[in-house]
């Protein structure tokens, strides 16, 4: 299961075979566990995602849609092989999506991230989210080779020539990930670093599964772990995927692409075209839950198993959803009100 279905974790990135793919791209979570978590997590995030957007029958719709499009994903594609889901037409909503993202210029998103340095290599500006940490720089260099033997390259790429540039931290959300996240600035190491030859690749401590551990734990072949279920759930996996081990820290790593595009609330716009995202979301979490299961019954043997009763079936589901979305903005609110309390005890 991936661990972590929501709506932003479905975007779009430009692939190791060199195309822009839309798929889910956050397997940080991912761990062996009942299917039903996975769809009750994009359930809640897609109502949570419209609250407020929509009237709340709309919005129960929308879920249903989803996990009606999960199984009939199961029902149709059980006997497929990967080449088949290859083939498979995408939606239109997707390749808008895709096509936008094609736009983006990586050499732009470096000349705003980067600048030369006086020593002769590219160094981070320093923002809010990139911070320059140069003291790092040891223990990365300790960390970089097995990281680029391992790395998915694109054909013809030669990460193991990789001139690494600078490091930064990176601030960007909270969850699964310990607290090392790095940004790592390298050159292709073929001739002068220009904008045009540089990559940003994003190192970041993986910790066990949420769903599995009560406290945050970091077993040394974590990342190892993420970078297989993330090879094997997707269809097309991301540039530079890899990982790598850091001042004995599992560090999971992939590229931060200027073609990355996360899924926006704004696409939600009508409940016509809620209830077709939420169809995508989950016709595309079954494509990854029967990958996943790698040949095995998995998840195929569910729509069997609910035969005759898959009413009550996603009717439980979203009893379930409606309940904990409640319950998640109860909870929010609590957390609002209780800032300030916080913030006098921390001054005081």
């Amino acid at each position: 299961m991936v661990g972590d279905v929501h709506a932003e974790n479905y975007g779009a990135f430009r692939s190791v075979g060199g195309g822009i793919v839309y798929d889910i791209n956050d397997f940080d979570e991912a761990t062996i566990g009942v299917y039903d978590w996975d769809v009750l997590r994009l359930t809640v995030s897609l109502m949570l995602a419209t609250l407020g957007q929509h009237r709340y029958g709309e919005s129960v719709h929308a879920a249903e849609a989803a996990v009606r499009a999960w199984l009939e994903g199961l029902r149709q594609w059980r006997k497929f092989s990967r080449k088949q889901f290859e083939d498979l037409p995408e939606a239109e909503e997707v390749r808008n999506l895709r096509e936008d993202s094609k736009e983006k210029s990586r050499t732009e998103l470096m000349m705003k991230l980067a600048k030369p340095g006086r020593d002769g290599l590219f160094q981070f500006r320093g923002d809010e989210q990139y911070e320059r940490i140069t003291e790092a720089l040891p223990a990365v260099r300790r960390a970089l080779a097995a990281y680029l033997g391992n790395c998915l390259a694109p054909k013809n790429a030669e990460p193991g020539r990789f001139v690494l540039q600078d490091v930064a931290t990176r601030i960007a959300g909270t969850g699964s990930m310990g607290r090392h996240r790095y940004a790592l600035l390298f050159d292709k190491g073929e001739g002068e670093a220009e904008y045009s030859t540089l990559r940003l690749v994003e190192w970041k401590q993986a910790l066990d599964s949420a769903l599995d551990a009560p406290r945050p734990r970091a077993v040394r072949k974590r990342a190892e772990q993420v970078f297989g279920y993330t090879r094997r759930c997707q269809l097309f996996p991301k540039r530079y995927l890899g990982h790598t081990v850091m001042s004995g820290l599992p560090m999971q790593a992939r590229e931060i692409g200027s073609n990355d595009e996360r899924f926006s609330a704004k696409r939600f716009a009508t409940p016509a075209r809620l209830e077709k995202v939420a169809t995508i979301f989950g016709s595309i979490l079954a494509r990854v839950h029967l990958l996943g299961a790698n040949g095995e019954e998995g998840p195929r043997a569910i729509p069997q198993l609910i035969a005759g009763r898959e009413d009550r079936y996603i009717n439980r589901l979203l009893g379930f959803t409606a309940n904990y979305a409640a319950q998640v903005c109860d909870d929010h609110a609590e957390l609002l009100r209780r800032r300030e309390e916080v913030e006098r005890a921390w001054r005081a």
